[in-house]
């Protein structure tokens, strides 16, 4: 049995790709000489995300639109060749967020870019992000990939507000969930940020309900109006925070048997119980006429 060393962080984004992925590489390093043998790091850290506050029309949200037109990247492109480069060094899997050049440079989507040693392994655009539609086109997929450790999935940010898209990467085989987000707080009191503190129950409860690990990437600044909730962290397969930062730039890590601790959480977790096991789907459709339901009782 082989432990994996699992590391997220928190890393602040700014509006400079350069400066960016300066960083992103910075941190590879960091997590690499914490012996990791994956990283997540945050949505959009490649770029910096968008503020929303502007209205359609609003020449602020015209200039945005005209930075991710002129700074996305295709999936592979530049960067994640030089992610691949400084993953190769270390041999280490690192999942990161950008603006995804796709259509020949007519769209842009909010993706993640999964990369090892020996180039991309897989991307994913996230599903839910309505309030981003004037930016990003939506993904429409739901892969899972083999990390070489496990077989992994990614998620973006308010993924995580869905438990079915947990559960569907859960059911295709996914025991290791890399999220990566920028989940931002309401105001700046860190002591009672229900917006925050929504991202850590959700990820919890996601971790448990599917009995698998998840690893949460966040920015962390918090210069301007807008401050992020940071606290990326590792949660196991019983729902635990087992590795946590607060809001301070850095990597955190964990080291672990992973499948070991996956059966461990469905052969002796919760009561024993397996909850992918004891699944019922065939009662989990919806009755949209009351009369089918007086029938069937």
């Amino acid at each position: 049995m082989t432990d994996t060393v699992l590391a997220v962080a928190n890393m602040k984004v700014t509006r400079n790709k350069t400066a960016n992925l300066r960083r992103i590489l910075e941190l590879v390093d960091e997590a690499a000489a914490q012996d990791a043998d994956v990283l997540v790091l945050p949505e959009m850290c490649l770029q910096g995300f968008a503020d929303f506050s502007f209205g359609l029309g609003d020449e602020r949200m015209v200039a945005q639109k005209r930075y991710y037109f002129h700074e996305s990247e295709p999936i592979p492109g530049p960067s994640t060749q030089a992610v691949q480069e400084r993953a190769a060094r270390h041999g280490m899997v690192v999942q990161f967020g950008l603006a995804e050049k796709a259509l020949h440079g007519n769209l842009v989507f909010n993706s993640t870019a999964i990369v090892g040693p020996d180039g991309v392994i897989g991307s994913y655009r996230k599903v839910h992000n309505p309030a981003e539609a004037v930016y990003f086109g939506p993904g429409e997929r739901t892969p899972v990939f083999d990390l070489g450790f496990a077989t992994g999935a990614s998620m973006i940010c308010y993924d995580l507000a869905f438990p079915e898209l947990a559960r569907v990467f859960a059911l295709q085989g996914a025991t290791v969930l890399l999220m990566s987000t920028a989940w931002p707080m309401r105001g700046s009191d860190r002591s009672n940020d229900y917006h925050g503190i929504s991202m850590d129950l959700a990820a919890k409860a996601n971790a448990f309900f599917n009995q698998s690990w998840l690893l949460v990437s966040n920015q962390c600044q918090t210069e301007g109006d807008l401050h992020y909730w940071g606290h990326s962290q590792i949660v196991d397969p019983f729902g635990i925070v087992v590795a946590e930062l607060a809001d301070e730039e850095g990597v955190v890590t964990w080291s672990a048997d992973l499948g070991e601790e996956i059966l461990r959480a469905r052969t002796e977790g919760f009561f024993g119980l397996n909850l992918l096991q004891d699944r019922r789907p065939q009662h989990y459709g919806l009755i949209s006429d009351p009369r089918e339901y007086r029938a069937s009782t």
